[in-house]
């Protein structure tokens, strides 16, 4: 039967979409096909790449793994040749108690190169005499791999996490090295700044990094003054040797010859020490709380670890090698009993040496300092060591501007301890008067006109008046000395032991020290002020202070007193394992390596810390007397890494540094520092004290903080 035209485009319709159903069919088949190939192919490549990475982190592990077991033989081999008993020849030097210095140069340290049983079995056995490492690195040469690919270890997915994360944790110590930069006192101390414009660092500042190194931020004393620490935290350990008798004429008479330590040190300052016969450098290094329980046995004394440094310091230990002062205090000796009126005694007062200089005081010191005060004079020709009996005088001076554009002497007022007026002038200034300030100085022209007396005269007058043992008091009394063009060891300044702001740095005016404490209103005159009136209430002030305490008028030991007591009423000794956490967190322990016997003063001191010493013996300061310095140097060595802090005091004798002698002494000396610093651990802090001998006080401080490639970190300035 013939079919209708419609029926038959009908058919032909349906077969034509059903046709185009599996051809669409196909097309979306083949797309999924091609995907799960793109896929698979992506896929692939992803896991090639991780399989490389994966061999690369393995063969990182390896080589790590090769360094630190080179690491570790190296530190045997030292052992060894510490240990082994040097052979005595012919050209065996004398030992003396240094480490001899030989000519021979030493062999290079290599990596230790592994090598495989196919490596040996298939080895040329014409090349059977070459030495293996030649023979890898010429098989190298030639194409081959010195390590086959069959030897690379394949890592799991955990193993693989856990040796990232242990590189990333790597990647960080390295990354994470505490800093020391100096700040402009810092600068002003390098050895490299012309001897006109040096200003030495105090042993003091010293003592400050030390104690910042072992408390942390808590520390009550930091090197703020010279220097700032970045990332303290990561401060391994620290190794203080002590070279007392090697002087600063020394060091630069001989520096040729300190050639290693010259590439390990950038930062070499100049030192004030204490004068010759004062005391060992060992014995002021040691009144830093030696351990975290003796601190606290400081606090719960005094109050804080503050007030404690205030009371336990010596102000005039400086003083006594930089002014003329005859006769010192003997070890032992007692000093006189307090004032009767004096809770504590009035020498804690006493501004240091440190501090004359910070405050601007006039001081003798060579250098910079000595330049711009060479036409002052001494108070006395010499003076006696003072005592807690010494008598207090307050000064206060009034100064008029002349036409040499500087404020002069126009009046001076001086009192004693009964408030009486014991010395009150007017002078003439030498130069001709622009601006008489009278509503501060009370100074007026017709006053000024019979005046005749002048600053030569004074400072013969107050020369005579003065006791040679006389403690001046006063405000800002910095700016009294400057314009009496005089220079005194003892002084007590009103702007610096009492603080109402809470900030050091930021000094209170007596007229409201006055009103706050004594209760009395000063400088009211409108006529300007009253030199007489200023130093009775400078006096008063420093009187009321005595009949208290160390933290009175003073806001920020007030405060470290007040939140300590707070603290331990809340928490009881928990706040102290806060206050010393970073000194709880790891052990620390110091260590002391003396040649020869412990001086009386440094027993006393050790002894106080191991009275507090707990049972499990922690925290004690542990001490090595040896015989000689050969012996010092090795038992440092062994114990340097034990210890949070390790002190060696090595003693230089005089003669070692006569003309014919100097230079070898310098190589041998040269020769311990460099054992000692590579004993050093990464972000350990190195430091060299070279001590003052009889024929120059100044010293030298070397420091270096080592990185784990053993070179200093350098220093550089903050501010100015």
């Amino acid at each position: 039967m013939k079919m209708m035209p419609n029926q038959q485009m009908d058919s032909q319709l349906s077969e034509l979409s059903g046709r185009m159903a599996k051809l669409q069919l196909t097309r979306a088949e083949r797309l999924q096909i091609r995907l799960a190939n793109m896929k698979e192919q992506v896929s692939a490549k992803q896991q090639e790449r991780s399989d490389k990475k994966k061999k690369k982190l393995a063969a990182l592990a390896n080589l790590m793994d090769l360094n630190d077991r080179d690491r570790l033989h190296e530190a045997e081999l030292a052992k060894k040749r510490d240990s082994e008993p040097k052979s005595s020849g012919p050209e065996t030097m004398e030992d003396d108690g240094f480490c001899t210095v030989s000519s021979k140069r030493k062999t290079k340290n290599r990596h230790t190169i592994r090598s495989t049983p196919e490596r040996t079995t298939e080895a040329d056995p014409d090349n059977a005499d070459e030495p293996q490492t030649k023979r890898i690195r010429n098989d190298e040469e030639a194409g081959g791999d010195s390590i086959p690919d069959d030897t690379l270890v394949t890592l799991s997915e955990e193993q693989y996490k856990a040796l990232s994360a242990d590189l990333r944790r790597r990647k960080r110590r390295l990354q994470d090295f505490p800093a020391l930069r100096l700040r402009e006192m810092g600068q002003r101390a390098l050895l490299e700044t012309p001897q006109d414009a040096r200003t030495p660092i105090f042993l003091s500042d010293i003592q400050n990094l030390l104690m910042s190194g072992m408390i942390g931020q808590k520390s009550p004393c930091r090197p703020d003054r010279w220097c700032s620490i970045e990332k303290w935290v990561s401060l391994s350990h620290s190794v203080v040797v002590i070279l007392e008798g090697l002087s600063l004429y020394h060091y630069l008479s001989n520096e040729s010859q300190f050639e290693a330590s010259n590439k390990i040190f950038n930062t070499k300052l100049e030192l004030m020490l204490p004068q010759q016969g004062e005391g060992m450098i060992i014995d002021e290094i040691a009144q830093i709380p030696l351990t975290s329980v003796q601190a606290k046995m400081l606090i719960d004394q005094h109050g804080s670890l503050e007030s404690a440094v205030a009371l336990n310091k010596d102000p005039t230990l400086f003083v006594r090698g930089i002014f003329p002062i005859e006769g010192r205090q003997e070890p032992g000796m007692e000093l006189p009993q307090l004032h009767p009126d004096d809770k504590f005694p009035r020498t804690k007062l006493l501004l240091s040496a440190l501090q004359m200089v910070d405050e601007g005081y006039p001081i003798p010191l060579q250098g910079e300092l000595h330049s711009r005060f060479s036409s002052y004079k001494f108070t006395k020709k010499s003076y006696k060591p003072v005592t807690n009996r010494s008598p207090m005088y307050g000064v206060d001076c009034e100064m008029c501007r002349t036409v040499a554009g500087v404020n002069e002497l126009t009046r001076i007022s001086i009192v004693d301890e009964e408030y009486k007026t014991v010395y009150e002038t007017l002078v003439m200034p030498d130069n001709r008067i622009t601006d008489y300030l009278t509503q501060y100085s009370g100074i007026t022209e017709d006053i000024m006109k019979q005046v005749t007396k002048q600053l030569k005269d004074v400072q013969k007058e107050v020369s005579a008046l003065l006791p040679d043992d006389a403690i001046l008091v006063g405000q800002s009394l910095n700016s009294d000395l400057n314009a009496m063009r005089m220079m005194h060891p003892y002084v007590i300044d009103t702007s610096v032991c009492f603080n109402i702001s809470g900030v050091r740095r930021r000094k209170s005016k007596l007229k409201h020290l006055a009103m706050t404490f004594l209760k009395e209103t000063i400088q009211e005159n409108e006529y300007g002020h009253d030199s007489i009136e200023d130093s009775r209430a400078t006096l008063k002030l420093v009187k009321m202070k005595l009949a208290n305490s160390i933290e009175f008028g003073d806001e920020i030991l007030t405060q470290h007193k007040r939140l300590q007591e707070i603290a331990n009423a809340c928490s009881g000794d928990s706040i102290t394992n806060n206050l010393f956490a970073y000194s709880a967190k790891r052990d620390r322990r110091t260590a002391i390596v003396n040649v020869g016997g412990l001086q009386p003063r440094l027993k006393e001191l050790i002894e106080k810390a191991e009275q507090v010493v707990p049972k499990d013996n922690s925290t004690a300061v542990l001490v090595h007397e040896v015989a000689t310095t050969k012996e010092a140097v090795r038992k440092v060595t062994e114990i340097a890494l034990e210890n949070s802090l390790t002190i060696a005091n090595l003693s230089i004798p005089e003669e070692d540094f006569l003309v014919d002698r100097a230079e070898r002494s310098a190589a041998k000396i040269d020769k311990v520092i460099e054992r000692l610093w590579n004993t050093v651990a990464h972000n350990g802090l190195f430091l060299v004290l070279m001590g003052g001998s009889t024929e120059c006080s100044k010293g030298v401080a070397k420091i270096a903080i080592k990185r784990l490639n053993g070179t200093e970190q350098t220093s550089a300035p903050i501010g100015c």
